[in-house]
């Protein structure tokens, strides 16, 4: 995937539960641009003696259940952004104090029932899920390769596999991911055993040991909310409005826009803050704009009322409160700019000014006061991307009645908060965000929930644990040789490359020579030391963590560039190309790195499958989006109109060939879906070329390696296996970026000429395309 498609996490709140956009799995923590957030290991800045939260969040330094303010604190009376400060006494001390804030909250929970742990760990040699490998016998001689290469390989999965319930979409990221969590549940118990843990190993442990317990959890209700919920009723005027939303930005749980920090794309050895729209409680615009989704919509407002009412308001004003937080989403909708546009081209999220410009493009909100209350000094520029949406913002606050505010700020800090609380909550957030959305019918069991949660805000230190085990180094040496050969294979392909200038082709070629690759994980962990948790007080916990790496953002503001830092974590099944650093790069997780995509000993079939992603990361250096970007990462073009024509038109006829595909009778969008299209064209042709230079001495059984070739071909499309439900569906045609199931599997190996020959397909077969139909992209 490009890195632009981390950004889509931001175009909607973390409670809309939007559908997750990449190449393998869905992003388990949002970023900012790609990178952003969590994954970042900068020291921890001082934090300024004012809270800048102002009050409004000091249930995070509430105590233990039945007397919320004595529970033990290793900062006394710090709020939820002041929680970084020296040590207890040294390491040595911290420890002891650890322990003895751990010995009181066992104490005063005494009377309650222990943690949940009533899950059954799966019965394999391991004891975890076994790996995904693909058997000959999983061919379908009844469906024809020439016909539908997806169906030839999959349909007999097909016919016996059956989607979890607390699943809305089981492909193969979705199994692999149940694998690593598997896992990680294995090391949060582990970590939660161990009497001098390390700083990640103590973080890790206090959020297993605390989000567990669901019998403390419920006992405390909404308590952990209560003094947030306060501030947000006490808010009666346009400027106190303001001062809130300044305040959530510094805690890291504003609802209304994201903000981070990453790469100047204009000046490459700085990093600039970045304001992105959101406020929306639903996926996309179009939920609260068309008449496609009405029904989601009018759930969305019942959805909106029960939680209102879960918190202890009257009927009638929750259902009052609930048609103004519709409005006023509606009018944020209205003004945001559509997913379609903004994935289209990665300048749009590049809107550089000052804070004066700031200020006066947006009255009613001053971007000057936000960087004050942030305790970081005034910057000299920073993005403000859509700032159509960001003026619609400061008008709301000017001209909404603060009640209607007030709704809004309550709803969704209740909505956020849900997977978090009592049992009622989580209920009700699965079953309009999961269940009305997704069509999932289960929730995940209480462990799954508790590893997603620990993954959003500190998924960096569970990486820690989880490399030592789970990544051999015979499989970083093996992935690396491939990634040189399909590497070599690219540098071939670039130099004969039809729709290229030779000036273009020869910049193309030494782009290639810079771009690097990163697999498996970070070389370096960040410091987690500064960040104090608790065995009880498991919302108060997470949002000290989310503090915590929000203060680590802020300190980047100014700061040189990183360039070790990664985009996502190391058990998270993805990969990505990152187009600004000064070196491009692609990533390929730890995670990602186990059968159907890589066996070591799989041969052929391992180009089909990891080798098509390499390719694929490496292809998104040579599109359109990345054409705006030097080989040195910087804004500078360096296609001429002409490349940019003959692109163009082959994304075109891609794009058509995939508007004519459906999914269980949903549409493929192939605009959409365009640059991701071509990757996947691009990671094909490439990988197959590399398989065939390496293997041009090897016998095959069968003539002219059309065996090998068949491998390839087969380990690709076994990678695009899924179930899923309607809602699922419906949900990813119209907001991932990426084609899935036949259509990713089908279109792009028709348009290679090796692939009609491997099968014997004659013209006229769904799956030949005649030289005038091809697209040939790399």
């Amino acid at each position: 995937m490009l890195t632009l498609a981390a950004l889509s996490s931001l175009i909607v709140p973390a409670s809309a539960s939007a559908a997750a956009r990449a190449d393998s799995t869905p992003p388990v923590r949002p970023a900012l641009l790609p990178g952003a957030g969590a994954s970042r290991g900068e020291a921890y800045l001082a934090v300024p003696a004012q809270d800048p939260l102002n009050g409004i969040a000091s249930a995070t330094a509430a105590g233990c259940l039945s007397r919320p303010r004595q529970c033990p604190q290793l900062l006394a009376g710090a709020a939820v952004t002041a929680l970084g400060g020296a040590l207890v006494g040294g390491w040595l001390g911290y420890q002891a104090g650890h322990r003895a804030a751990r010995d009181e909250c066992d104490t005063r929970f005494a009377g309650l029932p222990a943690a949940d742990s009533q899950v059954q760990t799966p019965e394999t040699a391991d004891g975890l899920p076994p790996p995904m490998r693909f058997s000959p016998a999983d061919l379908d001689p009844a469906h024809s390769p020439c016909d539908s290469l997806y169906d030839h390989v999959n349909a007999r999965w097909h016919a016996t596999a059956t989607r979890p319930d607390d699943q809305s979409r089981w492909d193969v990221p979705a199994m692999l991911q149940d694998r690593s969590l598997a896992l990680q549940r294995r090391l949060a118990e582990q970590a939660a055993r161990l009497e001098l843990p390390t700083p990640a190993e103590r973080i890790v442990a206090d959020l297993w040991t605390t989000g567990m317990n669901q019998h403390r959890i419920n006992a405390e209700g909404i308590s952990p909310l209560r003094d947030e919920l306060a501030a947000i009723d006490g808010l009666q005027s346009p400027a106190q409005i303001e001062a809130h939303l300044h305040a959530l930005t510094a805690a890291g749980i504003n609802p209304v826009f994201g903000f981070g920090v990453d790469r100047d794309m204009d000046a490459r050895d700085t990093q600039i803050a970045y304001a992105f729209q959101g406020g929306l409680g639903m996926p996309d615009r179009s939920y609260y704009l068309t008449d496609d989704h009405v029904e989601a919509a009018l759930g969305y407002r019942a959805h909106v009322a029960h939680v209102l009412r879960l918190a202890g308001d009257a009927p009638a004003d929750a259902e009052r409160q609930a048609d103004a937080v519709l409005a006023l989403e509606r009018r944020f909708a209205n003004a945001s700019t559509p997913w379609e546009e903004l994935n289209a081209n990665l300048t749009h999220y590049y809107h550089p000014v000052s804070l004066a410009e700031a200020d006066a493009l947006t009255p009613g909100f001053r971007w000057s006061a936000l960087f004050q209350s942030l305790g970081v000094a005034p910057p000299d520029r920073f993005s403000l991307p859509t700032p159509g949406f960001h003026q619609e913002v400061a008008a709301a606050l000017t001209t909404e009645d603060p009640a209607t505010w007030r709704a809004y700020l309550r709803f969704h800090t209740l909505d956020s908060a849900s997977p978090f609380l009592g049992d009622d909550f989580v209920r009700a957030h699965h079953a309009f965000h999961a269940r009305t959305l997704q069509g999932q019918d289960a929730m995940p069991p209480r462990w799954k929930q508790v590893l997603a949660a620990i993954e959003r805000v500190a998924g960096e230190a569970i990486s820690e644990l989880y490399v030592p085990v789970a990544f051999p180094t015979e499989t970083r040496e093996a992935v690396n040789a491939l990634v040189e050969q399909i590497t070599a294979a690219l540098k071939r392909r670039l130099q004969v490359v039809p729709w290229m200038d030779p000036d273009t082709r020869a910049t193309a070629l030494r782009k290639a020579d810079r771009l690097r690759t990163r697999i498996g994980h970070p070389e370096h962990w960040p410091d987690w030391s500064g960040l104090h948790t608790e065995s009880c007080g498991y919302l108060r916990n997470l949002r000290r963590a989310t503090a915590f790496v929000q203060r680590r953002e802020l300190a980047r503001l100014g700061a040189p560039v990183d360039p070790s830092t990664w985009r996502m974590t190391a058990q998270t099944v993805d990969g990505y190309y990152d187009m600004l650093e000064e070196e491009p790069y692609i990533a390929l997780s730890a995670a990602l790195l186990q059968p159907p995509y890589f066996d070591i000993d799989a041969g052929p079939v391992n180009y089909g499958a990891i080798g098509v992603v390499i390719g694929h990361e490496l292809s998104h250096a040579f599109s359109a989006e990345s054409s705006q970007f030097g080989i040195d990462g910087g804004l500078q073009g360096w296609w001429s109109d002409a490349d940019h024509q003959r692109y163009a038109a082959l994304s075109a006829r891609l794009a058509a060939q995939f508007d004519q595909q459906q999914v269980d009778g949903v549409a493929i969008n192939g605009q959409l879906t365009a640059s991701e299209n071509m990757a996947d064209l691009g990671g094909l042709s490439i990988a197959l070329d590399a398989l065939l230079h390496v293997t041009d001495n090897q016998t095959d059984p069968v003539p002219d390696r059309l065996g090998i070739v068949r491998d390839f071909f087969v380990g690709g499309a076994v990678t695009h296996r899924r179930l899923h439900t309607a809602q699922r569906l419906r949900q990813d045609a119209e907001t991932d970026v990426h084609a899935f199931g036949a259509p990713r599997a089908n279109v792009g190996p028709a348009n290679l000429p090796a692939y009609a020959q491997a099968f014997n397909c004659t013209p006229g077969t769904p799956m030949t395309r005649t030289d005038a139909e091809r697209v040939v992209y790399l």
